[in-house]
């Protein structure tokens, strides 16, 4: 007997509630938390990435990440921010895929799955925009959360309604929200 497993000891607390812990390999959006990166060789581009990031110069951000995930490619912070610095570079499609990847790492994401419903509706894709955006809960940015809702009612329900307005309406929220 002295092979078997002993059983672990759950408190009910920790059972009822396990579920709802933040994992940590999960940022929340506009989280400033930075990539890490794995070797040394590597920091000194990830460092340079950050700071432009941190900056908002955006097309230098995206080209150090994209330097950087050559030699990290599971990095899925280093793949936010790349997705993220495209986007505001206006490489919609390039973002894209970077933000797909980011979720095939991570399962799911907040940021990646706003930041793609926005892409979506930049590249006037309405059935994507909603799955998308379906895949964006958080219950701690309820304006974010609320002018996401009325975009999606709105793309559905009304057929005049544009998706460049919707995405023009989110950003103007996050701005808002950000600032």
């Amino acid at each position: 007997m002295s092979g078997s497993k002993k059983p672990q000891k759950l408190s009910r607390r920790g059972f009822l509630f396990g579920g709802f812990r933040r994992k940590d390999d999960k940022e929340q959006v506009h989280s400033a938390a930075k990539p890490i990166a794995a070797t040394e060789v590597d920091l000194d581009v990830l460092a340079a990435a950050n700071v432009a990031y941190e900056n908002k110069r955006y097309a230098e951000a995206a080209e150090k990440y994209r330097d950087f995930i050559k030699s990290e490619p599971h990095n899925a912070n280093a793949r936010k921010r790349y997705g993220h610095s495209l986007y505001m570079c206006g490489k919609f499609v390039q973002a894209k895929v970077e933000l797909e990847r980011t979720i095939k790492i991570l399962g799911e994401d907040n940021f990646a799955s706003l930041y793609l419903g926005l892409i979506f509706c930049r590249i006037g894709n309405g059935e994507k925009v909603l799955s998308a955006w379906k895949g964006y809960f958080d219950p701690t940015k309820i304006d974010v959360q609320r002018e996401i809702n009325l975009q999606m009612a709105l793309i559905e329900s009304d057929p005049e309604f544009t998706l460049a307005e919707a995405a023009d309406m989110v950003e103007k929220v996050l701005n808002e929200s950000a600032g």
